[in-house]
């Protein structure tokens, strides 16, 4: 995944360290993009660059799920992450 920090890939949410669940995508998105609006200098473009890598990820994730055939995309999730 050279160049990219996050991306959709078969449905699932791709990271350098391994796949994500969707609700743990949007969370990490959501904590970029906090840090973003009180973070100062190149910190501040560098979180909101990575908050809205994750969250187009996770959209372009529940997208695919749901052409899938998923009503729910993070049903998914419980089968592959086997969350409760």
């Amino acid at each position: 995944m050279s160049g990219v920090l996050y991306r959709a890939i078969g449905g699932m949410v791709a990271t350098d360290h391994g796949p994500l669940a969707l609700g743990e995508a949007r969370d990490l998105a959501l904590l970029y993009a906090r840090d973003a609006a009180v973070a100062e200098g190149p910190w501040r473009r560098l979180c909101a660059e990575r908050a809205r890598a994750m969250a187009g990820a996770a959209n372009e994730a529940s997208d695919w799920r749901r052409a899938a055939g998923w009503a729910n995309p993070d049903e998914a999730d419980r089968i592959n992450f086997r969350t409760p």
